[in-house]
């Protein structure tokens, strides 16, 4: 195999476009990886870029007719971000069209090299990395895809491309794997054999798979986390087993699966003390934190057996009854690895749905652990079964022909991805996917007592909670006040090792995870913006993933910053002239999970509630517990499907089956 790079379309125009999955910096950065990688092997680096010239005589017809213009050359929006610039020696390839190829130049450089293997990345994946990969795969040449490192703004579209592409003109790989694969040690790095499943209530170890290597985030050179990335390969079989222990599950009588729960909830709470230390060490959750969530956990137990065990009203004459859906697909992010799997799994369970669960990589040692109680509670052999893996995992899950139905609680583009999919299969979805959420503060507001709990709302476990404030919409007349009574709260926070009582924040997951960060936050500074506090690596910090909580301000609106959710401890202060501005603020961004108000004015939290647009509405400064009875789930983009707890689990979990002319059956 002689491989060379093409980078397609990565230009500043582009990039800019609303709705880019995964956004503009997730996206560079993953480029920028890939590019590294390529360029240490010794790699041939292509670029194929949009150039339109400076009277628009040769735009695309459609871009003409619509009165659109990029890329034009001589422009900034032509450049790629720094990162990604062509170095002097590699080639750049101009084209007006959707293909590179459209450069006859291209496919001669290539031939010349002698390259036989093409690896493109880059945008857009519904239109020009498509139109790229059918003329290479035409030209003769072997397709790779870096599926992370590639970029659309059309996710339905996306999808469909990436389902008729691979494995017919092309082959899909994240970065990591095709990068272990250029450099031909792939099968070293997975010849050890690692834990990939748990299937019929046994651990299962693979061989000749990706390995997913983590690190602690307190201290990246501490041991490490080793699991294997299972393949479509894997994830049959544990749906196979799953299906055939529904057969019998779902004809389990309710009084059997309410005592299996309860012995699962017994368990979990005798563990909870470790589970919550474990959360600490693993995912870097502060203990106060990480104790809360087992008591969310608890909750979701008691409130499934509840929920199960009712009979909803009938009309007259009738008997209305609600069946299990049967193999349920849940996919679960780390940051509440227990909470959200036991809200997912209890209400699947108790309804007579069988689950095969999927679990966020960096949270695989609490995840075993939740699964090793469920085995330990009695779950009858596969009604649960676990496959370890990243983003192509989940993604093998929902394409099994036998997932009746699919929970994900993840990123924008993780809800993004499954949505489509699920679009193009047929099958139910629930999706809760984060929030951008404001918390507004009128100047009746007794801001200053409430800066502390205002503080720790936005960056307790570092910002990394969909439910965090990640905006505060001010008064103008009190927002200087404001400032400085929040940035001293900020300051005050006790930043240190999660594992101890005292910490209110801990690390970032990932030293990937805190560049992202730190990348948002330099560019919201380079494009105007107001540094109040924080910004840096904490002082005597270091060889973990550690970043200050930071609160901007002076930012436009329509930045990338306040558009969308940094998922970090960043916080933005806007102002507004008074609450009708300042709803209209909270409401301009396309999340609407969580909304608050800062106000004693009875008549103002009226109008707040009658005009923000968000599923959950907070009064006080916070943080909140979810309570386990109530609706979660949020407005526009931040939810997909059916909201998540209590009663309302029944409509996804569960479907209804009505009885005409009933006799005294069952």
């Amino acid at each position: 195999m002689k491989p060379a790079l093409l980078l397609v379309d990565l230009q500043l125009d582009f990039l800019s476009r609303p709705g880019l999955a995964p956004d503009a910096a997730e996206l560079v950065s993953c480029v920028e990886a890939l590019l590294t990688g390529c360029r240490s092997l010794g790699l041939p680096i292509l670029h194929a870029q949009t150039r339109v010239r400076a009277d628009g005589s040769d735009r695309m017809p459609h871009w003409v007719r619509a009165g659109y213009s990029a890329c034009v050359a001589g422009t900034a929006g032509a450049l790629p971000p720094p990162g990604l610039a062509p170095q002097a020696d590699e080639p750049i390839f101009a084209k007006r069209f959707f293909s590179a190829f459209e450069d006859p130049g291209l496919e001669q450089h290539l031939n010349t090299l002698g390259i036989d293997t093409l690896v493109i990345a880059g945008l857009y994946l519904h239109g020009c990395v498509r139109a790229s990969a059918l003329d290479a795969y035409t030209a003769g040449f072997r397709v790779l895809v870096a599926t992370d490192a590639v970029g659309s703004t059309e996710p339905l579209h996306a999808t469909i491309t990436r389902e008729y592409l691979d494995g017919r003109a092309a082959t899909f790989m994240r970065s990591d794997a095709l990068l272990a694969q250029l450099a031909g040690t792939h099968a070293a790095a997975t010849a050890s054999a690692i834990e990939i499943a748990c299937i019929g209530n046994r651990w299962t170890t693979a061989t000749g798979r990706r390995a997913l290597v983590f690190h602690p985030p307190v201290d990246v050179g501490a041991p490490e986390t080793r699991i294997a990335a299972a393949q479509a390969a894997d994830v049959g079989p544990a749906t196979a087993a799953a299906v055939d222990a529904w057969a019998t599950w779902r004809h389990t009588d309710q009084t059997t699966r309410v005592a299996l729960l309860r012995r699962w909830r017994a368990i979990l709470e005798q563990d909870s003390a470790a589970l919550a230390a474990l959360l600490a060490v693993e995912i870097g959750k502060p203990l106060a934190a990480g104790r809360e969530e087992m008591q969310r956990a608890l909750a979701h137990i008691d409130t499934a057996v509840r929920i199960a065990s009712e009979s909803p009203a009938s009309p007259a004459g009738v008997r209305v009854r609600y069946r299990p859906v049967g193999c349920i697909g849940l996919i679960t992010p780390w940051n509440n690895p227990v909470a959200i799997a036991v809200g997912k799994i209890a209400p699947a369970l108790a309804f007579g749905n069988t689950v095969v669960w999927k679990p966020a990589p960096r949270a695989a040692c609490t995840s075993r652990r939740v699964m090793e109680s469920l085995i330990a509670a009695g779950v009858p052999p596969s009604v649960v079964t676990l496959v370890f893996g990243d983003a192509d995992t989940a993604q093998a899950l929902i394409r099994e022909p036998a997932i009746a139905a699919v929970s994900v609680t993840g990123s924008q583009r993780t809800g993004q991805d499954a949505a489509s999919l699920c679009a193009l299969l047929g099958k139910p979805l629930q999706a809760e996917l984060g929030g951008n959420n404001a918390l507004i503060v009128l100047a009746d507001a007794d801001f200053e007592g409430a800066a502390a709990a205002l503080a720790r709302s936005a960056f307790g476990f570092a910002g990394q909670r969909c439910t965090a404030v990640r905006r505060f919409i001010v008064e103008a007349a009190i927002a200087a006040g404001f400032e400085r009574a929040l940035a001293s709260a900020t300051r005050a926070l006790r930043i240190g090792d999660p594992c101890r009582d005292d910490t209110d924040m801990g690390p970032l997951i990932s030293r990937e995870r805190r560049a992202q960060v730190a990348a948002v936050v330099e560019q919201a500074l380079a494009s105007g913006g107001r540094l109040i506090t924080g910004g840096v690596e904490p002082h005597g910090r270091s060889g973990g993933c550690w970043f200050e909580p930071t609160l901007l301000a002076d930012i436009d609106p329509n930045a990338v910053i306040a558009q969308h959710e940094t998922f970090g401890p960043v916080a933005l202060v806007q102002r507004a002239a008074g609450l009708d501005d300042a709803v209209r603020l909270a409401n301009g961004v396309p999340q609407g999970l969580l909304a608050g108000l800062l106000s004693p004015d009875v008549a103002a939290q009226a109008r707040f509630a009658a005009g923000i647009d968000a599923g959950i509405l907070q009064f006080g400064p916070g943080p909140f517990a979810i309570h386990a009875d109530a609706p979660f789930g949020g407005w526009k983009s931040s939810r997909i499907g059916p909201a998540e707890h209590g009663r309302w689990d029944r409509e996804f979990y569960a479907k209804p089956q009505v009885l005409y002319g009933e006799s005294d059956g069952p």
